[in-house]
């Protein structure tokens, strides 16, 4: 606000003292929350970079068990098995909240209904692959969850920033400006009144000095 917006009154000096209070709770309370939200941030994105590390090293381990499976039993039995497969997967949310911020909590839950072709039939990188892109989905379902988490948690860390920013860079020194303003003003205003109140005695005093 402009420091010449508010008459420089008792009321609005009350005011502006009780606006100030708040601005600056209100400015210690943001703080403390994006220094929380930082540290979760900070969290997160490790656990972000490992579920991805994860889910890259896992796909490149099943796949290279597919390729070795394709490669002993050719690629018709493999597609035949993969036909006959009974794998079932069901994705659960849920939330937690972290400094009023909704995170995601993702499960991924397998039925996996083995077996599902004969042993002589199979290979032992049949059994690695499937077993390993098993993990995959349960490792994508931790992968989503970090990701989505990182990106709502950025978000609030990014407007709390501003919220804090705005606080202590444009409302506080406003608001202290403007109460030195007013402060200023009422100490002026009761010096002059004081003079002018000397001013009236001491003309009081000659009248009646010249009456006498």
């Amino acid at each position: 606000m402009a420091k010449y917006e508010l008459a420089p009154t008792k009321t609005n000096l009350m005011k502006i003292k009780r606006d100030l209070g708040f601005a600056v709770e209100g400015f210690e309370l943001l703080d403390q929350k994006r220094k929380i939200l930082v540290v979760e941030l900070m969290g997160l994105i490790d656990r972000a970079v490992e579920a991805q590390e994860k889910v890259e090293s896992q796909l490149k381990d099943a796949f290279g068990a597919l390729d070795q499976a394709i490669l002993r039993m050719g690629r018709r039995e493999v597609n035949l098995i993969a036909l006959g497969m009974n794998i079932e997967s069901d994705i659960s949310f849920s939330e937690k909240r972290v400094m009023g911020v909704s995170l995601p909590k993702v499960k991924v839950a397998i039925d996996d209904r083995s077996p599902y072709f004969a042993a002589a039939e199979s290979s032992i990188w049949i059994d690695e692959a499937i077993k390993k892109f098993r993990e995959v989905l349960r490792l994508l379902g931790t992968l989503a969850e970090a990701r989505i988490s990182l990106m709502r948690l950025s978000r609030e860390v990014a407007k709390t920033i501003r919220r804090v920013n705005a606080l202590e860079k444009i409302f506080i020194p406003d608001y202290e400006e403007t109460l030195k303003y007013i402060e200023m003003a009422l100490e002026e205003s009761e010096r002059e009144a004081f003079f002018v109140l000397k001013l009236v005695k001491d003309k009081l005093s000659r009248k009646r000095g010249e009456a006498l």
